[in-house]
C-alpha cells in the first residue's frame, strides 16, 4: 500500500512529526531526488498558516534558516535547503529517527528509572561539542558569527535510534547575520534560561552553557533545578541561580561532578567555562573513570527504553521510503560510527576523547538563491520585564 502525500513544491509530505506554535513539521521525500536515483527522507518543516502575515515571526524563521544553512557539525541537525513555495516559508532538514530528550526524560519519570550518570555526561558533552563549533563560526571574510543559540533544552535535542546526539533547534538564535536589536527580549524557556537572559541583558555562547549546565542537572538528577510554581516564581529562581548540589538528588554523583556543573551554572557569566571547556570536563570526568560512551551505548538505551515504540517508528519510515520507488532511504545521514559495544551494560574503559570541533571559517551558504527560513520561539512580552524589575527593587528596599 503507497502512503498518502501531500505535493509541496519538490517535497512530498508524509507523515506530520510534530506541530509547535510556530510550525508543523512532515517527514518528506525530495520526488525529483528520487527519481534520479538519490533517495533521502527529510523533515520539512512550514511555517503555520495564520503566522505568515507576522513580521517577527517572518524574521525568526527566516534567521533559522540563514543559520541554520551554515552549520556543519555531526552535533547539530543539518539543514539543507530553506525557501518559500506558494506564500509559505519551510526549511528542510535531515530526519532524525528516534526520540528528543525531554521525551526520554519523561519517560524515565514514567517508570520510576534515571538516566545512567554515564549516559547524561555524554549526552552533555555532545551538545557541547556542537554548541562549541556554533560558538565559533566564523563567515567568509573570516568575522565571527556570534551565534548564541539561546534555546538549548531537552526538547531541542534530538537522540537517534543510532545514537546520535544533536542540536534540533536554532530557531531563536542571536548573531550578527542579523543585526537588528536582539536586546531587551526574552526568548527561550523559562527554567532553561541563564540569569542574564530572564533578565533581558546582553549575552553571549556562555548562556548557552549555563542552559547545558541546568539540563546536566536535570539528566543526572530527573530534577529541573529552577522550576517553581508559575513563570515569574520560575524566574526569580533562575536570576538568584541557588541551587542544591546535584549529589544531593542523586548519590552517584561525585564531588567532581558536582563541581563542573556548579561552574556551568554560575550566577555571573565570567565564572562560566566556554562550551568549548565544559565539554573537556565532561570528556574527562568520564574517561578518568573508564566510561566509554559513545553512539552505540546511546542508542542502544534509547532503543530498549522505548521498545516497540521504536520499532513501529522504523516501519513507518520504511513505508514513506517505499514511495521513492525502492530506493534506498537514509533516515539518518549523518552516522556517528563508534566503539563496538551495543549496550549500557557494556560500557568498557574509555580511549581518549577528542576535543570538540574546532572554529572553521565557512563559505556562502549552499542555498543562497533561495529565501531562508527557520522555526519555533516563546514570547515573553515587557509586563514580565517590569514585574520582575519590581520583584528586584523590592526586595533591595525592603
Amino acid at each position: 500500500m503507497q502512503p498518502t502525500f501531500v505535493q509541496f513544491g519538490r517535497y512530498r509530505l508524509f507523515k506530520p512529526l510534530k506541530k509547535g506554535g510556530m510550525a508543523r513539521v512532515h517527514v518528506a521525500l525530495d520526488a525529483a531526488e528520487a527519481a534520479g536515483g538519490n533517495g533521502q527522507l527529510y523533515a520539512v518543516k512550514t511555517l503555520l498558516p495564520e503566522l505568515a502575515g507576522d513580521k517577527g515571526f517572518r524574521e525568526m524563521f527566516t534567521t533559522e534558516g540563514k543559520v541554520g544553512l551554515r552549520l556543519r557539525h555531526p552535533n547539530i541537525v543539518r539543514t539543507f535547503d530553506a525557501g518559500v513555495h506558494e506564500g509559505t516559508a519551510y526549511i528542510a532538514m535531515e530526519l532524525i529517527a528516534g526520540q528528543d530528550v525531554a521525551s526520554v526524560l519523561k519517560r524515565l519519570r514514567r517508570d520510576g528509572e534515571r538516566l545512567p550518570l554515564p549516559l547524561a555526561v555524554a549526552i552533555a558533552r555532545d551538545v557541547c561539542a556542537g554548541l562549541d563549533y556554533a560558538h565559533g563560526l566564523r563567515d567568509e571574510q573570516g568575522q565571527p558569527l556570534e551565534i548564541v543559540n539561546r534555546d538549548v533544552s531537552p526538547g531541542n535535542v534530538m537522540m537517534s535510534w543510532a545514537g546520535e546526539v544533536k542540536l534540533i533547534d536554532f530557531g531563536i538564535a542571536q548573531t550578527t547575520i542579523d543585526v537588528r536589536a536582539q536586546i531587551g527580549t526574552i526568548k527561550g524557556k523559562l527554567n532553561y534560561m541563564s540569569p542574564e537572559q530572564i533578565r533581558g541583558l546582553p549575552v553571549d555562547p556562555r548562556s548557552d552553557v549555563f542552559a547545558v549546565g541546568v539540563m546536566l542537572y536535570e539528566l543526572a538528577t530527573g530534577v529541573q533545578v529552577f522550576r517553581d510554581d508559575g513563570d515569574f516564581a520560575t524566574m526569580e529562581r533562575v536570576r538568584r541561580a541557588e541551587f542544591d548540589l546535584p549529589s544531593t538528588h542523586n548519590a552517584k554523583v561525585d564531588a567532581e561532578l558536582d563541581a563542573i556543573v556548579s561552574r556551568a551554572l554560575a550566577r555571573e557569566v565570567e565564572d562560566r567555562p566556554t562550551s568549548r571547556a565544559l565539554h573537556r570536563l565532561l570528556s574527562g570526568w568520564l574517561t578518568s573513570r573508564g566510561f566509554d560512551v559513545g553512539a552505540p551505548e546511546l542508542g542502544g538505551f534509547v532503543r530498549a527504553l522505548f521498545g516497540a515504540e521504536a520499532d513501529a517508528a522504523r516501519r513507518e519510515l520504511e513505508v514513506a521510503s517505499g514511495a521513492a520507488g525502492g530506493l534506498q532511504v537514509r533516515a539518518t545521514p549523518t552516522p556517528m560510527p563508534r566503539a563496538s559495544a551495543d549496550a549500557v551494560g557494556a560500557l568498557s574503559p574509555s580511549v581518549a576523547e577528542g576535543s570538540a570541533t574546532d572554529p572553521r571559517r565557512v563559505g556562502p551558504p549552499e542555498a543562497a538563491s533561495t529565501r531562508k527560513v527557520g522555526l519555533r520561539v516563546w514570547l515573553l512580552v515587557g509586563v514580565g520585564l517590569c514585574l520582575v524589575g519590581a520583584l528586584v527593587a523590592s526586595r533591595m528596599w525592603a
